[in-house]
């Protein structure tokens, strides 16, 4: 009996602990999820003129990627960045393309034109802060 007791206890501690269902609730189709990523590398020797010009890269390529849709920015589409290298961290970078869940059937073509766009501008990036 105590089993019992302690089984359905259990059970129901868990069942309450679920996750959040009330208004303020988040949406599980509006989470936004990691479509795709990609490394880049950006130079072994810190270069803070080079850093932004990437990141100025990243904000043109998304909106080459969003007018290529239609400029539709209702689209849940963005994305991340987050350093790898070892001993300076921006020699290397992941580059990460988000997607809402609701806009998931959108997110292979939206990401593959956002690194199309990434990919044929480093070269310029990278040359030109030499």
């Amino acid at each position: 009996m105590k089993k019992i007791f302690f089984t359905a206890a259990a059970l129901i501690f868990l069942w309450g602990c679920a996750g959040p269902k009330g208004p303020g609730a988040p949406s599980t189709r509006r989470g936004a999820v990691v479509y795709s990523s990609r490394t880049y590398a950006l130079g072994k020797i810190p270069d803070q003129e080079r850093e932004q010009a990437f990141q100025d890269l990243l904000a043109a390529a998304q909106a080459v990627a969003l007018s290529k849709h239609g400029g539709a920015s209702e689209i849940g589409f963005s994305y991340s960045l987050a350093p790898k290298g070892a001993v300076y961290p921006f020699s290397e970078v992941e580059v990460s393309c988000l997607m809402q869940k609701a806009d998931a059937s959108q997110g292979e073509k939206l990401c593959s034109d956002f690194f199309n766009a990434v990919s044929s501008g480093l070269k310029s990036v990278i040359t030109e802060s030499k």
